[in-house]
């Protein structure tokens, strides 16, 4: 039953690189998911044709694909579910780490035939510290799973974030507590591994055939446009929703959030959430308060009332609550940094 079990997520793994393999070129997103993938096939191989010779293409794979995957999960959760993310040099170097360290020293055996268990404190630095740096890779891509649960207006990527990536984040993590630092003998634990890891993958190919793969993978760049909403005769609720932040400027609220907001207009949570994500295409409730806030940064940058005034204090009253995440925003939506923006129109 355990081998049934790591074969059939193995060709559900399978499965999922094929589906996600024709989009590979549309964001990192996907090509970071395909790697995860690759990484979880190689990591099975030592489950399945156990035991494996030493030094062979098995054996590679094996410690390949296991010691990458917790890297490249940390990697995904900041892609996937980070906050306009872009991943730096330094972020890919810190993932690589969980496989260089134990690829380092299985290179240092082979090539200089160095025997880690004959440096004691050595080994412990190696086998430890790679655990350590793996639990913390994994405990922080969970944490951000969950940060910006609340903020996330795609319905089924909420689905995912709360149930498919935490899982596979606790999953890893488990796996690497129990049997690799407790090193606890119990004959049923592969059996529960392997049956965890069958359910864990089913699910996220259901995701992908069910839903579609944009929903957790933002493959298409939307312009958000409130007045172009407008043009298309909005309903009741979605005028009551524009005229909160255009006229009644809702968004200069210090703590807003969805549940908040949907209170104040009367409309239940998952209402809201469909109107703004189905009708104003946005995919996250700070990126549509930003929306108005830096549209009203903007304007007051322009006007000569405000020319004395200092950016922080424009940022802080349009409801950011610091320098450097609307700085962030700014520039993301114009390219340019609010003093540049300002000289430019005065």
């Amino acid at each position: 039953m355990t081998l049934f079990f790591f074969y059939f997520s193995f060709a559900q793994m399978i499965m999922c690189f094929l589906i996600l393999l024709p989009l590979w070129r549309q964001n990192q997103s996907i090509r970071l998911y395909l790697l995860l993938m690759l990484s979880g096939c190689g990591y099975l191989l030592g489950d399945i044709f156990a035991p494996i010779i030493a030094y062979s293409f098995m054996w590679w794979a094996e410690l390949i694909g296991g010691n990458a995957l917790p890297g490249i999960f940390w990697l995904v959760g900041i892609s996937v579910f980070g906050d306009h993310v872009v991943l730096k040099r330094w972020q890919y170097i810190l993932a690589s780490m969980t496989l260089v360290i134990p690829l380092s020293a299985a290179l240092l055996q082979i090539i200089f035939g160095l025997q880690l268990h004959q440096f004691v404190y050595a080994q412990a630095m190696v086998k430890y510290g790679a655990m350590l740096l793996e639990l913390l890779l994994i405990s922080h891509a969970l944490l951000i799973a969950g940060q910006q649960w609340r903020n996330d207006l795609v319905q089924e990527r909420r689905y995912i974030r709360g149930g498919v990536i935490c899982v596979s984040g606790l999953y890893i993590f488990l796996v690497i507590f129990i049997d690799q630092l407790l090193d606890i003998q119990w004959h049923g634990f592969d059996l529960v591994k392997a049956a965890l890891l069958a359910i864990l993958i089913f699910s996220i190919n259901f995701f992908l055939f069910r839903l579609r793969e944009s929903s957790l993978f933002e493959t298409v760049s939307v312009k958000n446009d409130a007045s172009a909403t407008m043009k298309r005769q909005p309903s009741k609720e979605l005028s009551r929703i524009i005229k909160a932040m255009v006229e009644e400027k809702l968004y200069q609220q210090d703590g807003i959030t969805i549940s908040s907001f949907a209170k104040y207009l009367s409309i239940h949570e998952y209402k809201l959430r469909q109107l703004i994500n189905g009708e104003m295409n946005y995919r996250n409730f700070n990126d549509f308060l930003n929306f108005y806030r830096i549209k009203e940064v903007s304007e007051k940058l322009t006007q000569a009332d405000f020319i004395q005034t200092p950016v922080l204090t424009l940022a802080l009253e349009s409801g950011f609550r610091s320098l450097s995440s609307f700085n962030k925003v700014f520039k993301e939506t114009h390219a340019i940094t609010p003093t540049q923006y300002r000289k430019k129109y005065q």
